[in-house]
């Protein structure tokens, strides 16, 4: 199973990919990722990155502000889609 810190480490990376301009150093776990430049279209290449890397499925409803606000929003998701 994935500890918290991995999550958060490959999520982390993930979003530095798909943002455009963004360092690893410019994003922390509150940092608001749509401030940052995430569009739709990055979020669902992010969407599609994090379902293949943490082999979870996203239903359309969890694909939402709230779940994808900033890096802490997004470990959260992923745990709890891990637990089930």
């Amino acid at each position: 199973m994935n500890s918290i810190e991995n999550i958060e480490q490959q999520t982390k990376k993930m979003l530095v990919e798909v943002l455009p301009d963004v360092g690893f150093e410019d994003l922390n776990s509150d940092s608001d990722i749509f401030g940052l430049g995430l569009d739709s279209l990055n979020a669902m290449t992010l969407v599609t990155h994090l379902q293949n890397t943490f082999n979870i499925q996203l239903d359309t409803a969890e694909i939402s502000f709230e779940n994808f606000q900033n890096l802490a929003t997004i470990v959260q998701l992923i745990e709890s889609k891990k637990r089930l």
